[in-house]
């Protein structure tokens, strides 16, 4: 178990050591793709964001840890199940859980992840309430991911509306259980944030697969603005404008917390901003 005496800060390496911890006892099978799943990469953007929020609240390392594990944990979770929801069978440039090891096995490793959720959750100071958040955020990600796989071609509105509640949640909670273990307010506004960078995020993502989504019958925001009229390349333009105003509301937001909290969140629009201005000036 992470030890609070042993640590000064935490580092992303920490997270990921304590995420094969919890899976030591867990299934072999189960245990092996959950380890699979996270060799292929990913950039802890969440863990990130709680152990930011965490610096600036100046908390605990144990405490940053529950900040920064949980919803880690969660949104790796969901992009197992999404994948095999989805049927996209590569994830990370590497076969998916479910393409790998079957769909079974992928609904299983998804579950014991969002179970090591909620263990990591019983280092908080305040359990009750950091349950309560952890949960309304798996409600509304549940949601979104629901609706998104029962909409086709969703109009430009609805599609941010589904970006928004598939992906906000997560990028939010670990805001949200810094600012609950250190008892301030802020936690709607954090929620705001997250909506607005899950937008921008997803555009990036949909400018980028355009045609794939298009061959493969799925949501995206090109597609939307081009099903009302729009060709392509406004429709990328258009899209672009879009994101940008999405990071600058996310900005607003993410200034408005307290201590500082938010920084970490600035941080994150200031990378997403670069990446759409790569995309936006490519031919």
């Amino acid at each position: 178990m992470f030890d609070n005496n042993e640590h000064t800060v935490v580092l992303l390496s920490d997270v990921d050591a304590e995420i094969d911890r919890l899976l030591m006892s867990s299934p072999p099978q189960v245990a092996e793709a959950a380890r699979y799943h996270f060799s292929a990469g990913g950039a802890r953007v969440r863990a990130q964001l709680g152990l930011g929020a965490a610096t600036a609240l100046k908390l605990s390392p144990k405490v940053a840890m529950a900040c920064a594990l949980a919803p880690e944990l969660l949104h790796n979770a969901s992009l197992i199940h999404d994948d095999l929801q989805d049927g996209d069978e590569v994830r990370r440039d590497t076969p998916a859980v479910w393409s790998r090891y079957g769909k079974d096995v992928a609904i299983s490793t998804g579950d014991l992840l969002i179970s090591a959720a909620y263990v990591a959750i019983a280092n908080h100071p305040n359990p009750a309430a950091a349950l309560g958040a952890v949960h309304h955020a798996v409600t509304v990600t549940i949601d979104g991911q629901t609706q998104d796989c029962r909409t086709d071609c969703p109009t430009p509105e609805r599609w941010a509306t589904i970006a928004a509640l598939k992906s906000g949640p997560l990028i939010a909670l670990p805001i949200c259980l810094a600012l609950i273990a250190a008892k301030v307010e802020g936690q709607d506004t954090a929620i705001r944030a997250g909506n607005a960078l899950a937008v921008a995020y997803q555009t990036l993502d949909d400018i980028e697969d355009r045609d794939s989504d298009l061959a493969n019958g799925s949501t995206n925001i090109c597609l939307s603005l081009e099903a009302v009229g729009n060709a392509p390349v406004f429709a990328k333009n258009i899209a672009c404008d879009r994101a940008y105003a999405a990071l600058l509301t996310a900005r607003k937001h993410a200034n408005a917390l307290p201590s500082n909290a938010g920084a970490s969140l600035v941080t994150l629009a200031n990378l997403l901003e670069s990446k759409l201005k790569d995309i936006d000036h490519a031919t």
